[in-house]
């Protein structure tokens, strides 16, 4: 298989290439054409063309090309998972589910969102001398967006910030990871089949330096990228000096608390699937739970019997669970995270070693007790089949232990009790709390994305994220027949008095000293504007004493 480029609307097939290799197997399953800086800068000059013929176009024609891309990516669901399977190693019935299938969730929500989310907002004035203006906010593109893109989601996660941009009116230049780029290139087939305009979606593998001119690039407005934190501060380094506006989404050390009350059968299950879903290498992943000391023999129990269960083997079987680790480099990561909490007294109660009986990178699930923070395991991004278990002893402490990482990308709590949930999520300090559920609001497409710390810079999905890659412009109208405003020159000797009635009309707190300054502002305002309306100042008085 061979992976052409995708520039201003043509396929363009270059003399370097990479070779995307199967975790499986360590087989290639096939190669990807590699931009050269002729290719990048093309790339970059096709979206700036594009963009105004993409800002222009109505929001109709836009829907019918989300619809024609929705048809398209459901008639090739089973290719595209295919694909999934053997570039990153997914086992394909979780490739249809959480990358296919969440694209077509997306499509749909632009499809019949846009409109609204595209409307302009009204903006009421609070100063009750501008009541009379008519206000809007308009949410407006910016220009090419680029998206850097990582190997954990190779489909999912370029295809959502892709057809985001998109949404928001913007045109793309796409640079996947050099780990998956098949995957990805998919992305601009469905595009490009769909009838977009050329150029509005450009699809370039690179290596570094060509990256980082793409970065560095003045005609880039938004800058989406998903991947570690070395490379994230690069990436704002450089977009700095055009003042380029950045989300970052840098990874996460995500904890599950478990509380006294919890359903200990749903919460075990929320834990398995949590941690070990795509191999642990998802950044909303459980990578550390801390359970009640009182339930926690048997929730550990319970834990390990559903651990146990899964089944590691080539994602292409129907019923593998977990497939490989999608490089070498992760994998020793996970080795390494595994050698060091053992040394510090963590126990590991399941896997906890490469399985030798398959030629790829593949790590059995793994649960490790008696974890503590002096450990890797629980300090670090993990981004694998890890999950170490630590008890407290009241929630005080499980949300200072959950709140002391360097991360804070998202979090979960079960428990029965509504008062309870409210309360840790109020105190979590994360992007994003779910309550007896975890990591599944990335594939909400109404939810945002994102978090604070080293988890990095803005939000990315749903409303909140498109207006990151929009300028959102304000409006206010004035059409009264007034031809000299309060506010305007000329200063007159009369002003300090009438604005100290005006500052305790609007902000004293008793309402007779209100009432007094109203009425000394409407016996000087008659004076220097004859003609004004005193209906309109009672008015005003009114609206504040109903604040």
């Amino acid at each position: 298989m061979e992976g052409r480029l995708f520039i201003d609307g043509r396929k363009v097939a270059t003399e370097h290439k990479i070779v995307s290799e199967n975790p499986s197997t360590l087989r290639p399953v096939g190669e990807a054409c590699l931009a050269g800086p002729t290719e990048c800068r093309a790339a970059l000059e096709a979206a700036q063309k594009a963009f105004p013929v993409w800002k222009r176009t109505g929001i109709e024609k836009k829907r019918m090309l989300f619809r024609r891309a929705k048809s398209i990516l459901l008639e090739r669901a089973e290719d595209i998972a295919g694909l999934i399977c053997a570039e990153k190693g997914t086992p394909s019935t979780e490739a249809m589910a959480v990358e296919v299938m969440t694209g077509l969730e997306h499509l749909d929500y632009y499809i019949r969102r846009l409109a609204h989310l595209l409307k302009p907002k009204k903006a009421s004035p609070y100063v009750a001398f501008f009541k009379h203006k008519k206000s809007r906010f308009h949410f407006e593109p910016v220009g090419p967006t680029l998206v850097i893109s990582p190997w954990n989601f190779p489909f999912l996660i370029p295809f959502l910030e892709v057809t985001a941009a998109l949404a928001a009116g913007n045109t793309v230049v796409l640079r996947p990871s050099s780990t998956t780029p098949l995957s990805s290139l998919k992305i601009g087939e469905i595009f490009f089949e769909a009838g977009f305009p050329p150029g509005v979606v450009n699809i370039v593998n690179t290596e570094r330096r060509e990256s980082e001119e793409l970065v560095s690039s003045p005609l880039i407005r938004t800058i989406v990228f998903t991947g570690g934190i070395t490379t994230g501060r690069r990436i704002m380094e450089l977009a700095s000096k055009n003042l380029t506006d950045v989300i970052l989404e840098l990874g996460g050390k995500d904890p599950m608390i478990v509380c006294r009350d919890a359903d200990l059968d749903r919460a075990a299950g929320g834990a398995v699937w949590g941690a070990f879903m795509n191999t642990g290498q998802s950044c909303g992943s459980v990578e550390r739970l801390y359970v009640d000391q009182k339930i926690a023999e048997t929730f550990i129990d319970k834990v390990l019997s559903l651990a146990k269960r899964l089944k590691t083997a080539y994602p292409d079987e129907p019923d593998t669970d977990i497939g490989p680790m999608a490089t070498l480099h992760q994998l020793k990561i996970v080795e390494e995270h595994v050698k060091d909490a053992v040394a510090k007294g963590a126990k590991i109660l399941c896997g906890g070693c490469r399985l030798d009986n398959f030629p790829g990178y593949f790590f059995p699930p793994t649960v490790i007790i008696n974890a503590d923070h002096s450990m890797k395991v629980m300090r670090e991004e993990t981004f694998g089949p890890l999950l170490p278990i630590k008890t407290f002893s009241h929630l005080e402490e499980a949300v200072t232990l959950a709140n002391d990482s360097s991360f804070g990308l998202t979090a979960s709590v079960w428990t029965r009790r509504r008062k309870t949930a409210a309360l840790i999520a109020g105190e979590m300090e994360t992007g994003t709390v779910t309550v007896n559920d975890h990591m599944f609001s990335f594939t909400e497409p109404g939810a945002i994305w994102g978090g604070p710390k080293l988890s990095g810079t803005g939000r990315s999905h749903g409303p909140f994220g498109m207006f990151r890659k929009q300028n959102i412009k304000y409006t206010s109208y004035d059409f009264s027949r007034k031809k000299n405003l309060l506010w305007w020159f000329p200063w007159r000797p009369e002003w300090p008095g009438i604005l100290k009635n005006a500052m305790t009309l609007f902000h004293h707190e008793k309402y007779s000293k209100r009432a007094g300054a109203l009425a000394g502002l409407i016996r000087k305002w008659g004076i220097i504007f004859s003609g004004s309306p005193i209906r309109n100042y009672f008015k005003a008085f009114l609206r504040i004493i109903r604040k």
